[in-house]
């Protein structure tokens, strides 16, 4: 077998991973469906009720001086979403970020999970 043999397999190898890739994973990433548009995204109200609800904060004394802000969504499936939270709250400095799981539909999400970052 000569160099010219192997470095054909090796370049027809690469290229059959790189089609595969670029046919399989990349529209599952990327697909048009998976971004869904902001006017279903839960709004920055709905994000820091549920926030408040599944972490068992008391919103009644903390909520004045706390705000919460979706920054971005993807569409896990038909009724579900994960979102990136931007949260400021007012018993803690500074921002930070959540990661979440809302289910429901666009007119009423529930968080269903929550991860600080």
């Amino acid at each position: 077998m000569g160099r010219g043999f192997l470095l054909g397999i090796a370049i027809g190898f690469g290229i059959g991973i790189y089609a595969a890739f670029s046919q399989v994973v990349l529209p599952t990433v990327n697909g048009p469906d998976r971004i869904p548009d902001k006017a279903i995204w839960p709004t920055s109200e709905q994000a820091k009720s549920e926030l408040f609800r599944i972490s068992k904060w008391d919103i009644s004394k903390h909520g004045d001086g706390s705000t919460v802000s979706v920054r971005r969504c993807i569409r896990i499936d038909e009724y579900s979403i994960a979102c990136e939270l931007s949260a400021h709250l007012g018993w803690i400095e500074g921002e930070k970020f959540v990661e979440s799981v809302f289910e429901g539909a666009s007119d009423r999400w529930t968080m269903v999970a929550a991860k600080n970052r």
